[in-house]
C-alpha cells in the first residue's frame, strides 16, 4: 500500500491513529513543531483505564493503580465535604505526561511511523475542496490524507476554508487558563484527612482548584474560565497553604501555565482529505478538561474508518463514519457536559452551600463522575424527572432553581440538536447541523452573560 498519511502535530489521538495505520501498511509521517524531549508537561495525570482499553493500547502494569477517591469541598465554610465512594475495582493509569509520550511514540515507531520533530506547521494546503497537505517550515508536504492533531490552536484547522464548516476558534468561555505545580510536602505536618480535594471557584473568577497529597509531594492545580494572572495564583496558593498544612513553599517541578479547551467537540470533524482528533477537535471533558482517553479512542476509530476506505479517496462522505461513531460513543455525552458547564459562572458561594446541604450532589454522583466512562454514563442516562425532583428541593432557593431549570432546558434542546445529525453525509444537512450546533452553544454563553447582568442589576 502506497497511500501516504500526514499527521499534523504529535497529539495523543494522532499518534494512536498513526500507530494503527502504519500497522495496516500505510506510509505515515508525524510532523511536530517541538523537539521530542520537549513533548508533554511536567506532570503526572490520571487517565482512566477504560481510555486505554477502548483504544486497544496496552498499559504497563506499573502504571495501573487504584483510583484515589475525590472529595468535594467548599472552602471557607462549615459545609461537610462529600467524597466519592471507595471502589477497590476502580482502576486508573497514573503516568507522567512525558513518559506517556515516550511510550506512545516508541510504540508508533516500532509499527513503522516516521516522526519529524522541530518542524513548524503553518497552514493546510488546499486544492479545490480537498486538503492535500501541509505548509511547514521544512517546505510543502503532500499526502492522500491529513490528520489534524496540532492542538486547540491548530494552524491547520484555523486556516481551513469557511465552506468546510469546521469551527476555527474555541469561542468565549471555552478555554480554561490553568496553573499546575508540584510542591514539597512538609515532613512534620499531620496526615491529610482528604488526599484528593477539589473545590469550585465562584464569582468573577470562576474555575476549579485541587490539592492532591502524595507520599513525597503535593500536586496543585488552579484553573479559571477567565484570566489567571500570576498574582491571583499566588493569592490562591496562600489560601491553600492555610487550609492544607502539608503544602510547602518549595517548588519541585512544574509551575507552568497552559490553556486547555473545555467546550463541546467540533460540530464537524472531517472534510475531503482531512480529519481532526484530540484537542484539535476539542475532544476534552468540558468540565475538567481531561481528554487523553477521548483522544486515543477517537484515534483508533479514525484509523479504522480510513483503513476501511477501499477506494482510497478519503473524502468527507466516507470519513463521516468517523464523526458518527465518535458522537455515538463520546461526543453526545461531552456535549451535554458542555451544557452543564454553562452553569458554573452563574453559581455563587451560597448556591454551592445550599446544594450540598440539600444533598443535590451525592457521593454516588461523584463516584460516577470519577472517570471518563462514568461521566458519559451519568449524562447519557440523565432523566428529566430526576432533575425535576432535585429542583423541588429548591423551592426556598429560587435563584438556584432557575439555574437548574436553565441547564435542564439546555440538555433537552441539545438532545434534539444531537439527534438531527445524519448517519450518512449530506452537504446541506451537515451545514444546517453545524450552524445549529454552534449557534446553540454560543447562545448558552449569551444567556449566561444576560443572567449575570440581570443578577448584577438586582443586587
Amino acid at each position: 500500500m502506497n497511500k501516504k498519511i500526514i499527521v499534523a502535530g504529535a497529539g495523543h489521538g494522532g499518534i494512536v491513529a498513526a500507530y494503527y495505520l502504519a500497522q495496516g501498511g500505510f506510509d505515515v509521517t508525524v510532523y511536530e513543531k517541538k523537539e521530542k524531549d520537549q513533548l508533554g508537561y511536567e506532570q503526572t495525570d490520571s487517565v482512566h483505564l477504560d481510555g486505554f482499553e477502548l483504544a486497544g493500547i496496552p498499559v504497563p502494569e506499573e502504571y495501573v493503580v487504584t483510583k484515589t477517591p475525590i472529595t468535594f469541598c467548599v472552602p471557607g465554610t462549615d459545609i461537610e465535604p462529600i467524597s466519592q465512594l471507595e471502589a477497590s475495582d476502580s482502576l486508573t493509569v497514573e503516568i507522567d505526561r512525558k513518559e506517556l509520550y515516550a511510550y506512545l511514540i516508541s510504540m508508533a515507531e516500532e509499527a513503522g511511523v516516521s516522526f519529524v520533530f522541530g518542524c513548524d506547521i503553518q497552514a493546510p494546503i488546499v486544492f479545490g475542496s480537498r486538503v492535500a497537505g501541509l505548509k511547514t517550515s521544512l517546505g510543502d508536504m503532500y499526502a492522500d490524507m491529513v490528520i489534524d492533531a496540532a492542538g486547540m490552536y491548530s494552524p491547520v484547522r484555523m486556516n481551513l476554508p469557511d465552506f468546510m464548516h469546521i469551527t476555527k476558534e474555541p469561542g468565549n468561555f471555552n478555554v480554561m487558563k490553568t496553573y499546575r505545580a508540584y510542591y514539597e510536602k512538609k515532613p512534620q505536618a499531620p496526615a491529610a484527612e482528604f488526599p484528593y480535594k477539589v473545590s469550585l471557584l465562584t464569582g468573577e473568577f470562576c474555575g476549579i482548584l485541587w490539592v492532591i497529597t502524595k507520599e513525597d509531594h503535593i500536586d496543585v492545580f488552579i484553573g479559571a474560565f477567565n484570566d489567571l494572572p500570576e498574582e491571583r495564583v499566588e493569592n490562591y496558593l496562600a489560601v491553600l497553604r492555610e487550609e492544607n498544612p502539608q503544602l510547602g513553599e518549595k517548588l519541585l517541578k512544574g509551575g507552568s501555565f497552559a490553556d486547555i479547551p473545555v467546550r463541546a467537540p467540533l460540530s464537524v470533524l472531517v472534510a475531503d482529505g482531512y480529519a481532526a482528533v484530540g484537542d484539535s477537535a476539542f475532544m476534552t471533558i468540558p468540565i475538567k478538561g481531561s481528554g487523553v482517553g477521548y483522544a486515543m479512542r477517537a484515534g483508533k476509530i479514525l484509523a479504522e474508518v480510513i483503513a476501511a476506505d477501499e477506494d482510497g479517496m478519503y473524502d468527507r462522505e466516507h470519513l463521516w463514519d468517523y464523526q458518527v461513531e465518535f458522537f455515538e460513543e463520546i461526543g453526545a455525552g461531552a456535549g451535554m457536559l458542555a451544557v452543564i458547564k454553562s452553569l458554573f459562572p452563574l453559581l455563587t458561594l451560597d448556591d454551592l452551600k445550599y446544594a450540598l446541604g440539600e444533598k443535590l450532589v451525592s457521593s454516588e454522583d461523584l463516584t460516577l463522575f470519577g472517570s471518563e466512562a462514568g461521566i458519559l454514563k451519568i449524562v447519557s442516562s440523565l432523566k428529566m424527572a430526576a432533575l425535576k425532583d432535585k429542583a423541588k428541593k429548591l423551592v426556598n432557593f429560587p435563584d438556584l432553581r432557575k439555574l437548574l431549570t436553565f441547564v435542564t432546558g439546555g440538555i433537552t434542546r441539545f438532545k434534539v440538536i444531537e439527534s438531527r445529525m445524519r448517519s450518512k453525509y449530506d452537504s446541506a444537512a451537515v451545514t444546517r447541523w453545524a450552524e445549529g450546533y454552534e449557534a446553540f452553544f454560543a447562545g448558552l454563553v449569551e444567556s449566561k452573560q444576560d443572567k449575570n447582568e440581570e443578577k448584577s442589576e438586582n443586587e
